[in-house]
């Protein structure tokens, strides 16, 4: 083996001797000839690189890797190209250490671009903890370690969100507004998400709610887990007064409402922000409820919200429901069809629409007896 590994070894030098030779400028080679000469001897691209046509972005993989690793800068960063689009972020960053003093302007600002679509910050700050970027990738590093900014203006990719000391109130047109909140870059994605599902499909009818650009409070926002679901307290939340409701981006836990704040995490569905939004209104959940919150909610007899009769003795058209499965007495649903309320991969059905826009339209009522009791 070891024989006719030397025997092949010397055939691919006479042929390349012969081939150098025979024309210095290589000019009767064709492309495949030279991609194969340059493969199998890669300092031999020197020689060729001025009568070399071939794009890198047309380049085998292995006559890719064979150039890049000379250190030409076009042919490593279509190298870093592929490599991004594969996923493959450790290898990238390596490269990106390595080559990246070595690229273009242009060619620093579309890898940059790739980085932050693939979601790959920890590459992004190693690669800051060894080359200056630009304010606007410096900033957006902050944001994606939690840290105070002091302004969002020098970063076009910060441009869907909003910080505390420059929020903006929108609109005025809905009955309820809505403040999404949240303590880093992830958290303020993953609440632009639901904001476009929200709009492209708002519950239970448009203008109702209207919810805010996301807004960044860096470290003013502290979440951990109780019993398995998210809680958070925010500081100087008197700042979000003029907003009905908050809505604030944890990292862990379970989706939850408490008064007038929700809690949601990155794992949260747009179905998991509808079940939490009809809470608002006081629905109750239609699953089991845990045992301490039975021994309660499931003691006495009556109405306990829009979707929930605890007792005996159903109302009229009313069907057994598993709220109180842990509690001293039966409950009841409006409705024999299981909702969003019991399994959030359920959508919303009409039944529970209007019955959510009568208890709106009910709490309008006596916002306005209000009003004009105060005049």
């Amino acid at each position: 083996m070891k024989n006719q590994t030397l025997v092949n070894f010397l055939l691919s030098t006479i042929l390349l001797g012969l081939l150098v030779s025979s024309s210095p400028n290589f000019a009767h080679l064709s492309p495949e000839q030279q991609s194969g000469l340059i493969v199998a001897n890669p300092t031999s691209y020197f020689q060729i690189a001025s009568r070399f046509k071939l794009a890198p972005e047309h380049a085998t993989d292995k006559l890719l890797n064979t150039i890049a690793r000379l250190q030409q800068p076009n042919w490593e960063f279509e190298r870093l190209k592929r490599i991004l689009d594969a996923s493959q972020m450790i290898k990238a960053e390596l490269f990106l250490l390595d080559a990246w003093g070595r690229f273009s302007q242009t060619q620093r600002q579309a890898l940059l671009h790739d980085i932050v679509k693939q979601g790959a910050f920890d590459t992004l700050q190693a690669l800051s903890t060894r080359y200056t970027l630009s304010e606007e990738y410096t900033t957006l590093l902050q944001v994606w370690r939690g840290k105070p900014v002091s302004s969002f203006s020098q970063s076009a990719l910060l441009a869907p969100f909003q910080l505390s000391s420059q929020m903006q109130w929108g609109s005025q047109s809905c009955q309820f507004t809505l403040a999404l909140i949240a303590s880093d870059l992830k958290g303020l994605h993953h609440l632009q998400v639901l904001k476009r599902a929200f709009e492209l499909r708002p519950e239970p009818k448009r203008g109702v709610y209207c919810l805010s650009r996301p807004i960044y409070v860096a470290e003013k926002l502290n979440c951990e887990k109780y019993r398995g679901f998210a809680t958070c307290k925010l500081q100087n939340s008197d700042t979000f007064a003029h907003y009905d409701h908050l809505v604030l981006m944890a990292r862990d836990g379970l989706a939850n409402v408490r008064h007038h704040t929700m809690t949601l995490t990155p794992d949260s569905t747009y179905n998991t922000f509808i079940h939490e939004l009809m809470h608002f209104s006081g629905f109750e959940d239609e699953y089991p409820v845990a045992t301490e919150k039975a021994k309660w909610l499931c003691a006495n007899s009556g109405h306990k919200a829009p979707n929930l009769y605890v007792g005996e003795q159903a109302p009229n058209n009313w069907v057994p429901s598993r709220t109180c499965e842990h509690g001293k007495l039966p409950s009841y649903k409006p409705s024999k069809v299981h909702s969003l309320l019991e399994y959030q991969s359920i959508k919303l059905n009409e039944t529970y629409r209007k019955k959510w826009l009568l208890v709106l339209n009910s709490q309008r009522s006596k916002d306005n007896l209000a009003v004009n009791s105060a005049e």
